[in-house]
């Protein structure tokens, strides 16, 4: 009997030192997790920083009720048979007075055909903020600034539409990546100005992009 037993012995070491090893590579997680739930309204119910956007009193009559008039020139032309061209992208802010409903969209697409020289595009399009009761502060940003070497100057004026007569806010240098910072009291709208220098001797096109941030906070800055 013992020497059966002898017999095995040497499998049973092999058989557990096969399990230790193969302990050796397993792979253990410690597990957590982030549900998330988000519910979103229509822009009926914007309120506060929520209810910033751009607009044309223009395009939208009765809005100068609630917002000082801008964007008067959103169709202006340049030159021939050129005409500036904006695009409005989706609404994020709507009232409704009687049968009129007013709105404020998130964000526009602006094309300006030029020639070489210099040109002053005076209120393209307005910048506003209905709805609240506390004032916003809004951070312009430009986050795509032009690359182009034949646009020897670039700025963005924004104008104090509320103000009798307008005055200027700040001046945004459309050739670096600048920040600047505004703060809207309810009611208070914005007049978007530009000023474009070309030096381009061939047909040329030049993009930029301006983020306009709306918050409660005087401090925190976007990114």
């Amino acid at each position: 009997m013992y020497e059966e037993m002898k017999r095995f012995v040497p499998v049973i070491a092999l058989v557990i030192a096969a399990v230790v090893l193969g302990a050796v590579n397993a792979t253990v997680f410690a597990y957590r997790w982030m549900q998330g739930k988000v519910t979103v309204e229509g822009p009926a119910e914007a309120r506060g920083a929520a209810c910033v956007g751009f607009y044309s009193s223009a395009t939208q009559s009765g809005i100068s009720t609630y917002l000082p008039e801008a964007g008067t020139n959103y169709n202006a032309q340049t030159y021939g048979t050129n005409y500036i061209t904006v695009t409005p992208g989706q609404i994020v802010c709507e009232w409704t007075v009687g049968a009129t409903t007013h709105k404020l969209y998130e964000g526009i697409t602006v094309e300006i055909p030029i020639t070489v020289g210099s040109w002053y595009i005076k209120d393209f399009y307005g910048f506003g903020y209905y709805g609240g009761t506390t004032p916003v502060y809004v951070y312009i940003k430009v986050e795509q600034s032009i690359a182009d070497s034949n646009i020897a100057t670039a700025y963005l004026y924004i104008y104090n539409a509320s103000s009798d007569p307008i005055s200027l806010v700040t001046r945004v240098n459309l050739l670096n990546s600048e920040l600047a910072t505004i703060k809207l009291n309810p009611g208070i709208g914005l007049q978007l100005d530009l000023f474009i220098n070309a030096t381009a001797t061939a047909t040329t096109t030049a993009e930029f992009k301006v983020g306009f941030y709306a918050t409660y906070s005087s401090t925190e800055t976007p990114r």
